[in-house]
């Protein structure tokens, strides 16, 4: 099926504004339910400018609802989230972040909801076995390089350490980054690369900042000629005419479900489980693809110009090992580089 036949029969079946209405009893429930709610808010690491474009979907679709955000970081996030429930105070009702290693720690606090609408039976990556989390999207971790800026012939990780590109290359703080988190620590824990592969890079000079988009804007810019980051950032709007270049390494690229949940304690309840229904749609889960952010449904093509989830090669993160070790990558982190 092509993209725009895609995208035209996923409207319909959501019945956006000048498209037949065809919605479940049970989504019409809690559609009145939300209205008299008035509001949905998630937290968020997701980038704005999707945030955005599902706003505007959302509300054609189920006026009446006002969507709200916070979004930064992952650590940011965790932090406001604990912050609040400590307070009694919590504001958010979906949570949405990069790094799956944190949705264990909430489970185990009791900050998720169980909750299994019919559309996760389109998705096949990290379903938490008791339904308090699934992935919403499929992050993969790869270089970015502008050829005008040096980056040309720049195709693995491994060519980040290269003396040709001393002082010419970016990457994110794990401390900070959720998606960085899983990206450093699959490297750490792989014998190819380990904290020597680090302790390369800060010979090469390599530019730290504080979070992905942080790298992406560096290598665009020509600032420096490669980065660590995720192929969603070359296809933001902002980049369309930048010589900033999409390379899967040919180590693998480092792919992570990114999880999305309700929180159990919502002060809009009705209105998360609506929202966290339409996110897990086709025509919210297609706004991934246009924006280079493979789907987890598995009924969503995959973003053009990237080779299908299936054919893509992987460095596969070991999510068990991050967390155990999370502490002491942090502090041994902070030891190179500060932070």
């Amino acid at each position: 099926m092509q993209r725009r036949e895609f995208l035209a029969t996923s409207a319909v079946a959501l019945g956006l504004p000048g498209w037949a209405h065809a919605q479940d009893d049970d989504i019409a429930a809690l559609y009145a339910q939300a209205k008299q709610e008035g509001k949905v808010v998630m937290y968020t690491s997701v980038p704005s400018f999707l945030l955005d474009r599902w706003k505007v979907l959302f509300k054609a679709k189920y006026p009446g609802v006002e969507v709200e955000f916070f979004r930064s970081g992952t650590g940011k996030v965790l932090a406001r989230i604990e912050t609040e429930t400590r307070a009694g105070a919590l504001g958010g009702d979906v949570v949405w972040m990069a790094d799956p290693t944190a949705f264990n720690g909430m489970v185990a606090q009791k900050q998720l909801l169980a909750y299994r609408p019919p559309e996760w039976q389109h998705i096949k990556l990290a379903k938490q076995p008791d339904g308090y989390f699934i992935a919403g999207r499929i992050l993969v971790g790869c270089l970015l390089v502008n050829p005008k800026a040096g980056g040309a012939g720049v195709k693995s990780f491994a060519d980040l350490t290269k003396p040709a590109l001393k002082g010419k290359v970016a990457i994110a703080s794990p401390l900070v980054s959720g998606s960085t988190h899983v990206i450093d620590g699959t490297l750490w824990k792989d014998p190819r690369f380990g904290w020597k592969y680090f302790e390369q890079l800060k010979k090469n000079d390599v530019l730290v900042l504080n979070d992905v988009p942080d790298v992406a804007r560096a290598v665009a810019s020509g600032e420096r000629a490669a980065g660590i980051s995720l192929t969603l950032y070359k296809y933001q709007p902002e980049y369309a005419n930048s010589p900033m270049e999409v390379v899967l390494p040919t180590e693998g690229a480092v792919t992570m479900a990114s999880p999305l949940g309700i929180l159990a304690k919502a002060p809009h309840p009705a209105a998360a489980k609506l929202f966290y229904r339409f996110l897990l749609s086709p025509i919210a889960q297609t706004v991934l693809s246009e924006a280079g952010i493979y789907p987890a449904r598995d009924d969503v093509p995959a973003p053009n110009g990237l080779p299908d989830y299936d054919k893509l090669k992987k460095l596969l993160p070991d999510f068990d090992w991050i967390e155990r070790s999370q502490r002491e990558n942090q502090a041994r982190w902070r030891e190179l580089f500060g932070g």
